[in-house]
């Protein structure tokens, strides 16, 4: 059975560009529909990206001042890591903060639909989730769909190779660990593993880490974690992956290429992500997308349908 809706404003999202938007609309009296494909409200960054990485970086930190200590007189035992646990304070973090969204959209009267959207036409839209069909007429809409992770065509289907989503799952923290990209979140994520104890390798195409970062800045952090034991292999490209059973075998070419694949236990892919523009029938509606799931807009974040932002 389809569910009937209307909306003054429908927004598409709720990560921090949706939520806080839809807040806004709802404060200055309009009626409020907040589409979301998962579970909980926040988007990639509070559920899969800055707020439980951030919560694990923590963790890190702790770890390293244990080490640093002895040098000041202050000496620890060996920390006993258990995954299980770290995971589930990451997660408290992550829900004690979804929990503070859900409270502020019932505050403000914003309705809450959870599923898959997709533009049926310019003032309409439908949303495929668990409880069925729900079509939204709305009067304006905004769209904050944010972004995915990029893979790559070679990269196998195997549970030891994983985004950033996975890493943040610290299902294995031992043994060595190869990171594809020195991004923010590649770096994070070699921070949080290296400092639990795993060998960690990070692999990036470019001539420096964060490429377009101040390279001043970038090289006191890179020599920090060189000094923490992490390895960097720049100017080097990974060409193949074949997933056996003892590993992740791993060909590369560039400067620190080796003549053999190179054997990993887990490998993180971070090497960017891309907009879910094209993911949700936008061009029904009249929008312009790109090829690569780009929303162009005004300086009022006005797309090309004038009741339609991004």
């Amino acid at each position: 059975m389809t569910k009937q809706m209307t909306a003054d404003v429908v927004v598409i999202g709720s990560g921090p560009g949706g939520y806080t938007a839809a807040f806004r609309a709802a404060d200055l009296g309009k009626h409020v529909v907040l589409i979301e494909r998962f579970p909980t409200l926040g988007g990639v960054c509070l559920n899969v990206g800055c707020i439980p990485s951030k919560a694990l970086l923590h963790i890190a930190k702790v770890l390293d001042e244990t080490h640093e200590m002895a040098s000041q007189g202050v000496a620890f035992s060996k920390p006993v890591l258990d995954n299980t646990k770290m995971r589930a304070w990451k997660n408290s973090v992550v829900s004690k903060l979804t929990g503070g969204l859900n409270a502020l959209a019932k505050q403000r009267k914003v309705e809450v639909v959870t599923g898959e959207a997709t533009f049926t036409g310019s003032h309409q839209l439908q949303v495929q989730g668990k409880e069925g069909l729900v079509t939204v007429d709305f009067t304006h809409a905004i769209i904050a769909v944010g972004s995915e992770s990029v893979s790559l065509p070679f990269i196998p289907e195997d549970p030891r190779i994983f985004s950033s989503t996975g890493a943040l799952e610290l299902a294995d923290i031992k043994g060595n660990l190869l990171v594809l990209g020195g991004g923010i979140i590649g770096l994070e994520m070699a921070t949080v593993y290296s400092a639990l104890g795993v060998d960690v390798t990070v692999v990036e195409f470019m001539d420096q880490l964060i490429p377009g970062a101040d390279t001043d800045l970038v090289n006191v952090l890179q020599k920090r974690m060189v000094k923490k034991g992490i390895h960097f292999l720049l100017k080097t490209k990974v060409t193949a992956m074949d997933a056996k059973q003892d590993g992740i075998y791993v060909s590369m070419e560039g400067q620190h290429a080796t003549d053999k694949p190179m054997c990993f236990q887990q490998v993180l892919v971070a090497v960017g992500r891309r907009p879910n523009g094209g993911n949700i029938a936008a061009e029904k509606a009249g929008v312009t997308v790109d090829a690569r799931g780009f929303i162009a807009v005004d300086n009022q974040m006005r797309t090309n349908v004038p009741h339609i932002f991004a």
